[in-house]
Order: C-alpha cells, then sequence, then structure tokens
C-alpha cells in the first residue's frame, strides 16, 4: 500500500537531509539530539514530533523503538527470519494455533 506524498515543511525537509546523509556517512540513523543540533532545534520532543510527522507520511520507517533505528522510507527493512505473515491464510489464527495441513 502506498500512501499519498506529503507536501513538506522547509524543517522536514532539513530533516530527511540529515538523515539521508548521517545514513549515508555512518550507516545509521541519527539520534533525536543529533538531528537537533543539525537542523537547529534544542527541544527534543519537536525533533520527535518532526520524526513522527516524516514516518506518518511514509518517507522514515523504524525497525527498532528509537529513532535512531530509522531507515529511508523507500528501503524496506530487512524481514527476520521465522516471521510469519498476517495476511490471509498466513500464519497461525489469533489463538496461536497452526491450520492442519
Amino acid at each position: 500500500m502506498r500512501r499519498e506524498p506529503c507536501p513538506l515543511t522547509a524543517r522536514q525537509e532539513a530533516v530527511m537531509v540529515v538523515i539521508r546523509s548521517w545514513l549515508a556517512e555512518h550507516g545509521h540513523g541519527p539520534t533525536v539530539r543529533e538531528i537537533g543540533a543539525r537542523v537547529g532545534l534544542s527541544s527534543t520532543s519537536s525533533v520527535a514530533h518532526q520524526l513522527g510527522r516524516l514516518e506518518a507520511c511514509g518517507l522514515i520507517t523504524r525497525t527498532g523503538r528509537d529513532w535512531s533505528t530509522c531507515v529511508l522510507g523507500e528501503e524496506m527493512p530487512v524481514r527476520r527470519p521465522g516471521l510469519r505473515s498476517r495476511g490471509p491464510g498466513g500464519g497461525a489464527d489469533r489463538y496461536g494455533r497452526r491450520p492442519p495441513p
């Protein structure tokens, strides 16, 4: 499912530039404080708000709980082996039981 593109504010574009360059340099996402320092925001909650908006637009996703695990939305996180699809016909029922073969 592809989301409609969201118009970005100047601050959101600056945050995206920081994330892209940080991923290229270091191979992992920057922390909230590192983003704030490069964009000029001293409040970590305002940085987290901008990141939340970017995530809602589908431009970034997190592979873990922290924002430093973010990847660009075009890049899908690597699926871990052993995870099953929860779509129709895939995986177990809601009680954890697998259908008989």
